[in-house]
């Protein structure tokens, strides 16, 4: 039975529901009643959620909610969405990596995708239950551990795979999308010193100005090393956590947009570097490495030695450091929250890169 792909929150009616469990085989009861609220408006430009609240009549009740994902209905952002690759990206992750990584992560009911009229549409478990990450407050001690173990099963899973390598929709790091940031960021650094350079010690500006024109390099020499599965959005709003766990939480992953290849670092990197409060990286960071190599040792993956870890993580700092600048003067402010947050992740990575001394690899990409 082929299915019609929502185009709109909308279409996701009493009748579609019925379907799509059906073509799904979950042989829920038929569902009577729907109520359709609208969440995380303003905070994913690219995309639109509802959160459907279902009611079911004789038969096996199936979930009580559900949330519907499709991509933007604002036809000036969704060819960049399309362009992006965001929405066959997800798709394809949950209908050929979810099942085989060892994660927690929402439950597909319906996963739709035709890439020829450019329409996709997710029907997945409402995993609102958890407890959210807060990116703005920033981890606690107990859940770094516990991301950092999340990210090493990933990395691990994948590490050197040839069955990631045969999978050509999942980008590397020089593809020619992230071959344009250079460009991109060259543009907007006068507007992150207009509206952000007073955050910024005296010294550094002129740094990373050095650092700028490196980084079409440093994406080819990282690509070299593009060996397991990332991410890529690794970050508190991304992340819920199931306290009922011990002795860490576990980690329920949601958005996977940008997933790509890489080395790991495009994980692990912004998570410490702008996740944990200044204080608490500071004090925590190389012990969470630690921990992180550790497991990814135990599963004969990562990096050969613990040096080698820090140091790519080190030289990776520098890189967010300018790519949170640039999200900071072109994405969207929708509310206060949204304006602190950018403010609190530039504190974080400024002084992530102070710290870790990130400046002293400048110009090292030639030698």
């Amino acid at each position: 039975m082929d299915l019609n792909i929502p185009s709109t929150l909308d279409d996701f009616t009493i009748d579609w529901l019925n379907e799509a469990f059906l073509v799904s085989g979950n042989n829920y009861g038929p569902v009577v009643s729907l109520v359709s609220e609208r969440i995380a408006v303003g905070e994913g430009f690219l995309g639109e959620l509802a959160r459907l609240h279902i009611e079911y009549g004789d038969g096996v009740a199936g979930p009580a909610t559900a949330i519907a994902k499709i991509p933007t209905t604002d036809g000036s952002l969704k060819p960049l969405g399309v362009m992006l690759g965001v929405y066959e990206r997800e798709s394809l992750f949950y209908e050929q990596v979810a099942p085989k990584v060892a994660i927690q992560k929402p439950d597909i009911y319906f996963n739709g995708r035709n890439t020829e009229d450019e329409k996709y549409a997710l029907l997945m478990e409402d995993v609102g239950r958890y407890r959210s990450g807060d990116h703005l407050q920033g981890a606690t001690l107990t859940e770094a551990k516990a991301v950092m173990e999340t990210a090493a099963k990933i990395h691990s899973r994948w590490w050197d795979s040839e069955e990631l390598a045969a999978m050509d929709w999942v980008p590397p790091l020089d593809s020619p999308i992230n071959m344009g940031l250079q460009n991109l960021y060259e543009q907007s650094w006068p507007s992150v010193m207009d509206q952000y350079g007073h955050l910024y010690p005296e010294w550094l500006p002129s740094k990373l100005e050095e650092f700028i024109p490196e980084i079409s390099k440093w994406l080819k020499s990282w690509a070299e090393r593009s060996r397991t599965l990332t991410h890529n959005d690794f970050r508190l709003d991304n992340l819920l956590f199931d306290d009922s766990k011990d002795p860490l939480p576990e980690v329920i992953v949601i958005d996977f947009q940008l997933v790509g290849r890489g080395d790991g670092s495009g994980d692990i990197s912004p998570f410490l570097g702008c996740n944990l409060d200044i204080e608490l990286r500071r004090s925590s960071e190389i012990a969470l490495l630690q921990d992180y190599f550790d497991v990814m040792q135990a599963n004969e993956s990562g990096y050969s030695t613990f040096d080698e870890l820090v140091h790519q993580i080190d030289t990776a700092h520098l890189f967010w450091l300018v790519n949170w600048g640039n999200t900071a003067v072109t994405a969207d402010h929708p509310n206060q929250r949204a304006e602190d947050l950018f403010i609190a992740v530039l504190q974080r990575s400024i002084a992530t890169v102070v710290d870790r001394d990130s400046v002293q690899y400048i110009g090292s990409i030639d030698q």
